[in-house]
């Protein structure tokens, strides 16, 4: 069974006097924002006290997770607050109102070459720079994607602040290919390492999806985040409406590792377990299937391009691996699985990522402990330690992390 849950301050916590003189903004699963202070908390319900001086009375489990997590940290409300109501869907249950976004006429320019210049739709959080194809879909799901980070990570909208990410959605292999050659260039520009350009031009044209680091005069100019994702768009069926499979799967991904932010070198253990499991649970929990491959360049040359998967059905995952470790085919060991990189990858360790992911998300309580985990990766630029990550998680030892965890791919709660 789960070990009551230890919620472990991070950084200095402030008095609950000047927290509560805090103006910020509290969501529902829905969507529907308010902005206004914390008073107090009296038994299941909160008070809020908004700019007009106006007293707003409101149920703790009708709150984000994200508040609630607030409410235990700063509104002295008990633990237990965050087993209030069910976690649904929050990405498929927030209401987004598409009419609120707007074409811009300013393009999104480059270098110097007329052909990277891209269209612009803008939203509250994104700018979807396209290349010709409508891009209202992936904007739609990209906005349902924020809300459920909103929701579930307690700095999430505060890190954001009032900045936009770019998205490119690009369905002309020319200007694919064009686009990458400008990378290449502006990473050599950067004095990047050269293995790590070399690595990324030998995957450009396979990938359905990379990433990209955008100029800093840009950056500026249109008050965006340095990092901005890049579809490479094959199969415009997968971007024609909203939340489908491998969209899911990327912006998903683009989204938490933008809240962790940077790891060092020494700290980088587990981050790609933790990341790729995340973005296959949001994928498969939100569209019901997996469309999505993990792509590797190996070699001495980056010239070998190997494609990992899960197992063929994407539906059965939780099935199959239920089986497997019934008869002791497959042992999931959580230490093991924190050291393990793209090239490791078979379909049963993929599919164990996922099942520590969904894991992770499948209570209240352990969302938390995950949501916690983020923010100490966040705050000290490293996965923690597996200790540290089972006592987020609320537990006393790796080992009982690690029965916890096999109990459920064991159980009919894992799906």
């Amino acid at each position: 069974m789960i070990a009551s849950l230890k919620f472990l301050a991070l950084g200095l916590v402030l008095s609950l006097s000047v927290q509560a003189a805090e103006t910020r903004t509290w969501t529902s699963r829905k969507g529907s924002n308010i902005e206004a202070q914390l008073l107090k908390v009296e038994g299941k319900e909160v008070i809020l006290l908004t700019p007009e001086s106006r007293e707003i009375k409101l149920k703790v489990e009708d709150l984000s997770l994200a508040d609630r997590q607030y409410l235990i940290e700063y509104g002295g409300a008990a633990v237990e607050v965050v087993a209030g109501g069910d976690l649904g869907e929050p990405e498929n249950e927030v209401k987004i109102d598409t009419k609120t976004f707007k074409s811009l006429e300013k393009p999104l320019l480059l270098g110097d070459s007329t052909e990277l210049s891209f269209e612009l739709l803008e939203t509250e959080h994104f700018l979807i720079a396209s290349s010709g194809m409508r891009p209202q879909a992936i904007a739609e799901t990209a906005e349902r994607m924020w809300h459920g980070m909103a929701f579930e990570h307690m700095n999430f909208r505060k890190d954001w602040k009032d900045k936009r990410m770019v998205i490119f959605l690009v369905d002309d292999e020319d200007v694919y290919k064009s686009l990458g050659k400008w990378y290449e260039k502006y990473l050599f520009d950067e004095k990047v390492d050269e293995n790590s350009i070399r690595q990324i031009a030998a995957t450009w044209n396979e990938v359905g999806s990379t990433s990209v680091n955008l100029p800093h005069e840009l950056v500026s100019e249109r008050n965006l985040h340095d990092r901005a994702i890049v579809f490479n768009v094959r199969q415009e069926r997968l971007f024609k409406k909203s939340m489908s499979s491998f969209p899911v799967h990327v912006i998903a991904g683009g989204l938490l590792s933008k809240q962790m932010g940077g790891v060092s070198d020494f700290g980088a253990n587990g981050y790609f377990a933790v990341r790729t499991g995340f973005a296959y649970f949001k994928e498969i929990h939100l569209t019901g299937k997996t469309e999505t491959h993990l792509i590797n360049a190996e070699g001495s040359q980056f010239d070998e391009i190997t494609k990992k998967s899960g197992f063929d059905d994407g539906r059965s995952w939780a099935k199959t691996l239920r089986t497997l470790v019934k008869r002791d085919k497959v042992k999931p060991n959580f230490e093991d699985m924190l050291s393990w990189k793209s090239t490791d990858l078979d379909p049963e360790k993929l599919v164990l990522i996922y099942s520590f992911a969904t894991y992770c998300n499948s209570t209240p309580e352990r969302l938390s402990g995950f949501a916690n985990m983020v923010r100490r990766v966040e705050s000290s630029n490293q996965i923690p330690e597996p200790i540290e990550f089972a006592r987020l998680m609320g537990f006393e030892s790796v080992e009982d992390l690690q029965t916890d965890w096999i109990e459920f791919v064991t159980s009919t709660s894992f799906k």
